[in-house]
């Protein structure tokens, strides 16, 4: 992986170039100067504008989790014997209604804790298939444990539906007062994004009591509405340690001012149950939000954030991406750490890592595959289990 040197950034990735909200001047003005002031003050009221405009609030208080481990299983039909497949289920209780999801996790078989790739899976039953009759390079479980990690996952489908269902089914379900179509919801009521997030959340609560997982070695990696998942959750939940982000485009890594691909108005258009009511509103207005998405990426600092685009993949505008991670350096620098500092957009098949932060541009359409993950795999082996 080449290790990016100090160069002047040029033109395209300078702040005027979108007019970018500065991450570390406040909205009252203040200008942050150490991380003091950012964990203080600015990076809650940057937290606060993503839940109240973009992604929403779960109202996580009046929620009763249990979760469950149902199966521990050790054969050679698993992995060739490398590895256990552990089984969870996840039962939530709300007012008297009840919703369930399951994960599994492979555990390769080491005496000491192993760190892990939680993966948020957007793809069909055969891409996150845990009895691995089906190998899928989109969650390549045996190249993550091969490697020494414990390799997670669960499908977005079983949490929340990938479709405007009137917010009746799945996770949803625990919201009636909310329910069906044509009713209104409040502004900054959670959309499916966060409700998966919220299923990555509890995930990591399982990591934290298993004595085979290294819970402070926990990255969580998607693809597309699954990558904005992974930032959000990263951004949110301080317990993860590493980000990876596959494609994630308009609303996750790539800049809504200035968009070259997806703007608000395209996917709040297709996608709505995705965000909060509120951001819809900000369609054909990116100029009026009060943050853009480098804002995201920067609430993940000082931890490991590594992002991925494709050369074909104009929709989620891979320049974007790029310039959005260099905006985020700033935040990173008030911890010490470095970022790619790098003003030229790479050429394909390039990865480039500064030490907090990696990126790779790969040839190709929007996807997630075997290369990408290898990418992600050699960042973490530098930079995450030595984290810490």
């Amino acid at each position: 992986m080449k290790r990016v040197q100090n160069g002047g950034k040029d033109n395209l990735m300078r702040d005027e170039w979108r007019n970018l909200p500065d991450a570390l001047t406040c909205l009252d003005g203040t200008v942050i100067r150490d991380r003091k002031q950012w964990e203080g003050k600015r990076r809650p009221e940057i937290l606060e504008m993503f839940y109240q405009m973009e992604y929403g609030r779960i109202p996580e208080e009046e929620l009763q989790v249990t979760i469950r481990l149902t199966d521990v299983a050790e054969s050679p039909d698993i992995m060739g014997g490398k590895a256990l497949r552990k089984t969870i289920e996840v039962e939530t209780e709300r007012k008297g209604r009840q919703f369930s999801f399951g994960f599994v996790i492979f555990v390769p078989k080491r005496k000491s804790k192993v760190p892990v790739f939680i993966t948020i899976c957007n793809r069909g039953i055969k891409d996150s298939d845990p009895s691995r009759d089906f190998l899928s390079s989109f969650w390549p479980a045996e190249t993550i444990v091969s490697r020494g990690y414990g390799a997670a996952a669960f499908r977005t489908q079983e949490v929340a539906p990938d479709y405007d269902e009137g917010f009746t089914t799945g996770f949803h379900r625990l919201f009636p007062e909310y329910g069906g179509r044509g009713k209104e919801r409040p502004a900054n009521l959670y959309g499916a994004i966060s409700a998966w997030s919220w299923a990555v959340s509890r995930i990591i609560d399982y990591i934290e009591t298993d004595p085979d997982l290294d819970e402070k070695r926990i990255a969580v990696a998607g693809h597309s509405r699954g990558g904005k998942t992974a930032l959000w959750t990263a951004a949110r939940d301080p317990r993860v340690a590493m980000a990876a982000a596959s494609c994630a485009g308009n609303s996750g890594d790539a800049l809504s001012r200035g968009s070259r691909g997806e703007r608000i108005e395209d996917i709040t258009g297709k996608f709505p149950y995705w965000f909060c009511p509120a951001y819809k509103t900000f369609s054909g207005r990116e100029e009026e939000l009060p943050f853009d998405q480098h804002m995201l990426l920067g609430l993940i600092a000082p931890r490991l954030l590594y992002t991925s685009a494709r050369s074909r993949d104009d929709w989620a505008d891979p320049e974007g991406q790029f310039c959005s991670l260099l905006q985020a350096e700033k935040v990173y620098k008030l911890y010490g750490k470095t970022g790619l500092e790098e003003g030229s957009f790479q050429s394909p098949e390039e990865p480039l890592a500064g030490g907090a932060i990696g990126h790779h541009l790969k040839t190709g359409s929007h996807d997630l595959d075997e290369y990408d993950w290898n990418c992600y795999l050699d960042f973490a082996d530098q930079y995450l289990v030595p984290f810490l």
